[in-house]
């Protein structure tokens, strides 16, 4: 896959959080839906803060001097961001959930997926224990996937 592609998924990444969103606002999430997105807020911060002595990229290419993080979440999860992505997208959707929300959401799934399976591929080239890290932790979802 080249780069181009690379830009289309991230944008149509955007584009689809973007109108999950939109549909949900003015935010009144109800119980399920505060929780799930309370969830993603700190995985992915929590996520974020322990990427910050790497280099972080949309694009799912590592950057040539990234390090391969497998500390704070990401001793369990290899994409904790993709997580807190989708966990939060899944709060505000479940708000007043519809057909439409439900469609865009597994649409975003369906893009992340195609992103960390290329990310991944990338990160075999570029760290050679990237496949032993594969072995001890879970792509998205603890015990699941």
């Amino acid at each position: 896959m080249d780069k181009s592609f690379a830009y289309i998924l991230v944008l149509i990444q955007f584009s689809l959080i973007g109108w999950l969103l939109q549909s949900a606002y003015p935010f009144n999430l109800n119980i399920n839906g505060l929780i799930l997105a309370s969830v993603a807020i700190v995985l992915g911060s929590w996520s974020l803060w322990v990427m910050r002595i790497s280099k972080i990229r949309i694009l799912p290419m590592p950057h040539l001097e990234a390090a391969l993080i497998t500390s704070g979440p990401y001793r369990l999860l290899r994409h904790p961001m993709y997580t807190a992505v989708l966990l939060f997208t899944a709060g505000i959707s479940i708000d007043h959930p519809n057909w439409e929300k439900i469609i865009i959401w597994l649409i975003l799934l369906i893009v992340l997926i195609i992103k960390l399976h290329w990310e991944e591929r990338m990160l075999n080239q570029q760290f050679p224990e990237y496949h032993f890290y594969q072995q001890k932790s879970f792509r998205l979802v603890p015990y699941l996937y």
